[in-house]
């Protein structure tokens, strides 16, 4: 989404504005009506770089990308949902997201991820990007791993403190579509049978 060369640029918009024209164009998505798309955030070295005027760059070479992607999806009535990839502070996506003043733009957590930027690059624990997120938070990853890579592991197979996500989760003003995304979708049953014993899910 952050890429500096316009012809990065260029690709990144003619994808999305693509998945997004599928809602009216394509028989599958008439019959199973899109209302999410989710989008892939860039905002890791942001704290890595000392120059002051870096996240005012990135946030207005995001803004330049995404206004008609932004603009198209209000048409459409489809809400696009702002990834985590590897950001550090979960406030920057929400920052960004709220500049755009649009309810078209909100926010995803992929649990997977944020747990990945905890334990290998110093952000807080995945509990507290669903904290940040609040009332923008509409759609969530559900993945398990141990904090050194993107694993997609099934429910209780790694190290998330699961008890205090949905803790979090629970004590939001809004429910959040929540997707297990899981490597091995055969991990689906015993991910649901994993949260069923902690009473966490039903």
């Amino acid at each position: 989404m952050d890429g500096k060369q316009v012809d990065q640029r260029r690709v990144y918009i003619v994808v999305v504005q693509a998945a997004l024209e599928l809602d009216e164009q394509s028989i599958v998505c008439k019959s199973v009506k899109v209302s999410r798309c989710s989008l892939s955030s860039h905002l890791a070295f942001v704290h890595h770089i000392f120059d002051g005027g870096a996240r005012d760059r990135l946030f207005t070479r995001v803004h330049d990308l995404l206004r008609p992607i932004v603009a198209r999806a209000e048409t459409l009535g489809v809400t696009l949902v702002m990834e985590n990839i590897e950001d550090i502070d979960p406030a920057d996506r929400k920052d960004l997201c709220q500049s755009f003043g649009s309810s078209a733009l909100q926010l995803s957590i992929d649990t997977g991820h944020a747990h990945y930027a905890h334990g290998s690059n110093g952000a807080p624990p995945v509990d507290y990007y669903v904290k940040s997120a609040g009332e923008m938070l509409a759609h969530v990853h559900l993945q398990d791993a141990d904090g050194y890579a993107d694993r997609h592991w099934q429910i209780g197979n790694g190290s998330i403190l699961w008890p205090s996500v949905f803790k979090a989760l629970a004590d939001l003003p809004v429910q959040p579509r929540l997707i297990l995304e899981l490597a091995d979708k055969s991990g689906i049953p015993a991910s649901m049978a994993f949260l069923q014993s902690k009473g966490l899910g039903q």
